[in-house]
């Protein structure tokens, strides 16, 4: 039997040896390698060349996106799935712009993380709970909010606007955000009055979609 090759990347030492101890249970699993942080995830993936990765989001250092992007640059067909708490939308968009696999939440059940193991060693893509309809949804959604943000992005903001959007796209109110940057609500109000005014924004929800845009961009463009 062709075995699947494992390489498991996670900060958690406890998490992974969780993931060894049940997939290597499996007669088609091999745990080829370890890594707790992005960079180390690339280096173990060069050196022994596993079939598939299963990674996640958030480690030190590196993360799991940037680590993963910089191994599909050099080896565009390797195979890489995040296990991750983030399973939105926005991150499936960012998973597939650096075409990596697929994403499946860490509360997964072990039959749905097993099936996912397999079908992206055959070379499909797996998101969870999401048909190729609804990816190829989410691909067009934010493709046209990219747009949107490519058309604006030459508007500027100063450092607390862009520090205010950043926030957004978490998902913060302005009360969160005040207390976050040490500032009144009212000017954090004031302030979003005026990026809004700056994008020609309209509603709340157009500064949501932006900010996770610019969110997003900043990340892939590389600035912190």
């Amino acid at each position: 039997m062709q075995k699947i090759r494992l390489l498991l990347a996670d900060d958690h030492n406890i998490l992974r040896q969780g993931l060894v101890n049940m997939l290597e249970k499996y007669d088609d699993f091999c745990i080829v390698a370890e890594a707790e942080d992005g960079y180390s995830m690339i280096n173990k993936y060069f050196k022994f060349h596993p079939d598939v990765v299963l990674c996640d989001i958030e480690m030190p250092g590196m993360n799991g996106l940037e680590a993963a992007q910089e191994i599909l640059e050099k080896d565009k067909k390797a195979k890489i799935i995040f296990l991750s708490m983030h399973n939105s939308d926005e991150y499936v968009y960012k998973i597939l712009q650096i075409n990596a696999s697929g994403l499946i939440p860490k509360e997964i059940i072990k039959n749905e993380l097993v099936t996912a193991i397999r079908t992206v060693a055959n070379g499909e893509k797996y998101f969870m709970g999401k048909s190729d309809q609804d990816v190829e949804k989410i691909k067009a959604r934010f493709s046209n909010l990219k747009g949107v943000y490519e058309s604006k992005k030459s508007l500027n903001l100063n450092a607390l606007e862009g520090k205010i959007l950043l926030l957004v796209a978490e998902g913060k109110t302005s009360q969160e955000i005040a207390d976050i940057l040490h500032k009144a609500k009212r000017t954090i109000d004031s302030s979003r009055a005026i990026i809004m005014n700056k994008l020609n924004l309209k509603t709340l929800p157009q500064l949501i979609k932006y900010a996770v845009q610019f969110s997003f961009s900043r990340k892939t463009d590389g600035n912190n």
